[in-house]
């Protein structure tokens, strides 16, 4: 029976091999641990810039919103509930907040996207007229803020605030 001794030319080759295999499975492992991490960061960030395009949009839609209700047409084919006609009286009388809801459409097995928007009446004064923008009419500019947040899978999550102006 012949006995094995790690230090002969086997033996050394042995655990040379099983170094190297090790070094190689940690090279394959940091591998493809960067890779499940990087995949998860370009998500996230694919996620916020969905979210924050969102919020764009959501602005601009209660900016017609108010162009509709300063104008006295009707927001009730708008995309959003206001059962309570807060939005109506924050936007003519502006003495509240009125946050309303839009759920945006998305694919039904990911958790929606859902947009937070608050519109606050800030403040009116009289235009000046003098200017290019104002030759037209000199009628009153009326500020607004339209804050926005929307949410979506994951705990994304992206604000936008604006300062609108409403010129009559």
């Amino acid at each position: 029976m012949k006995r094995f001794n790690f230090l002969n030319e086997n033996g050394i080759a042995l655990v040379t091999a099983l170094i190297i295999s090790l070094v190689v499975m940690l090279l394959i492992s940091g591998t493809i641990y960067f890779l499940v991490i990087s995949t998860g960061i370009a998500g996230a960030g694919k996620r916020y810039s969905t979210a924050e395009e969102a919020a764009d949009g959501a602005v601009q839609l209660m900016e017609n919103a108010i162009n509709l209700v300063m104008l006295g047409d009707r927001i009730e084919d708008l995309p959003f509930s206001d059962h309570s006609s807060c939005l109506v009286k924050s936007v003519i009388e502006g003495n509240k907040d009125c946050t309303v809801t839009l759920i945006l459409p998305g694919i039904e097995i990911f958790k929606p996207y859902h947009a937070d928007i608050t519109v606050r009446r800030l403040y009116s004064i009289q235009s000046p007229g003098s200017d290019l923008d104002f030759a037209k009419s000199k009628g009153s500019s009326v500020f607004y803020r339209i804050n926005t947040v929307v949410a979506g899978p994951d705990a994304t999550r992206a604000e936008t605030t604006v300062l609108y102006r409403y010129v009559n």
